[in-house]
């Protein structure tokens, strides 16, 4: 008998389990986390930052620090929602549009969590960091479970925390917000505070409409190379070494256009970013990371010297180049740096790839391009 009434809880409970899940099917949910292991996650810097504890994604506050655990998958739109808690003192926060190198927090979005409920302004329990401060601050004690939402569907932004909206944020209207990335991975931060995280699940919208046009997608025949550089491309990267040289596209473009691409240089290593571009000048885009010169990185080379270094030798950067006609505006890992109105036309040319370090190497990942109607007629 007591077997029997064992095999009927058993199989009441696989019914029950089945139902939760055809539930989570028909409203569009993806779990993210199973519950047992941090399968479809990885770790980015600490592998001890982060375990299974309590059947939740326990942030350990492991050092060195700051890592974070990061989703296998991409998303653009989505409606995420995850229920965390603090066991004490806490202070880290979730990640997503967060792309796998340079500042996470400036190239795609923090929510950032607090154990407490003290107003910091755009560093708040809850703020977008450094960004927007939350209308309301509804996070319950340390010790209890918080349940959170959060909806992007470019260009709205909005926030839920047990029930209560604390953002409702139009991104393209935000100056500090609407050149961050559209696309990314989810993360749980580790800056050293200790938290609990469950029932992480997803539900992806439709993409937001982004045209980019991949620069490296035809090979090194895509591009025309001027001087003694030898440059290949593999994979997603266009790699050039030994002297100096270019390699610019053959196709041409006009703006407004925002380009993109992922930089990395040899310690003092030069070289540059060039549109506009004839096949023998163009407007260049200095790649330099030496604070005391004349134009470091982001500089619009001899017309607008950056205002400050935002990137490092050998450690990936993001440069994004915005152009219209006389207008032209850089940001160096989220970081506005350079901008002018003083460009000469023809506002119309190539895009180039320079290396300017004799007997070295650089690198240029993921080079891309789109259409920027929408940043500059919204004042960008």
């Amino acid at each position: 008998m007591r077997r029997k009434q064992t095999i009927t809880i058993w199989i009441l409970a696989a019914v029950g389990v089945a139902g939760l899940h055809a539930k989570a099917a028909g409203d569009g949910f993806i779990p993210l986390f199973n519950g047992k292991d941090l399968s479809g996650w990885a770790p980015v810097g600490t592998p001890e930052a982060f375990t299974v504890k309590d059947g939740a994604i326990y942030s350990t506050g492991a050092r060195p620090y700051p890592s974070w655990l990061r989703t296998v998958n991409q998303y653009e739109n989505f409606v995420f929602r995850f229920e965390y808690m603090t066991p004490g003192w806490y202070e880290g926060g979730v990640l997503f549009h967060a792309p796998l190198h340079g500042p996470a927090s400036k190239l795609g979005f923090k929510l950032h969590l607090r154990h407490d409920h003290k107003k910091y302004g755009v560093r708040s329990p809850m703020a977008i960091y450094d960004v927007a401060a939350p209308s309301a601050i509804p996070a319950k004690p340390p010790g209890e479970w918080n349940e959170c939402e959060v909806e992007v569907s470019w260009p709205r932004l909005r926030v839920r925390l047990n029930g209560t909206l604390i953002h409702d944020i139009d991104m393209s209207a935000e100056e500090a917000l609407k050149y961050r990335l559209r696309r990314g991975y989810i993360g749980i931060q580790n800056i050293g505070g200790r938290a609990y995280f469950r029932n992480l699940r997803i539900k992806p919208l439709p993409d937001g409409g982004e045209r980019w046009t991949d620069l490296l997608a035809g090979g090194i025949g895509a591009f025309e190379t001027h001087e003694d550089a030898v440059w290949a491309v593999r994979n997603d990267t266009l790699i050039g070494a030994g002297n100096n040289g270019v390699a610019v596209t053959k196709q041409i473009f006009e703006g407004p256009f925002e380009l993109q691409v992922w930089v990395k240089t040899i310690v003092n290593g030069n070289g540059g970013v060039y549109f506009y571009h004839d096949g023998e000048k163009g407007v260049e885009v200095q790649c330099f990371n030496t604070p005391d010169s004349t134009n470091p990185t982001g500089s619009i080379y001899g017309i607008a010297p950056a205002a400050r270094v935002e990137a490092r030798d050998e450690e990936w950067y993001l440069m994004q180049i915005f152009a219209d006609g006389p207008r032209a505006m850089v940001l160096v890992n989220g970081e506005k740096v350079a901008e002018t109105q003083a460009l000469k036309p023809p506002y119309e040319g190539r895009i180039g790839f320079q290396l300017h370090t004799p007997a070295s190497v650089i690198y240029y990942r993921g080079a891309r391009i789109k259409d920027a109607s929408d940043v500059f007629s919204h004042g960008g």
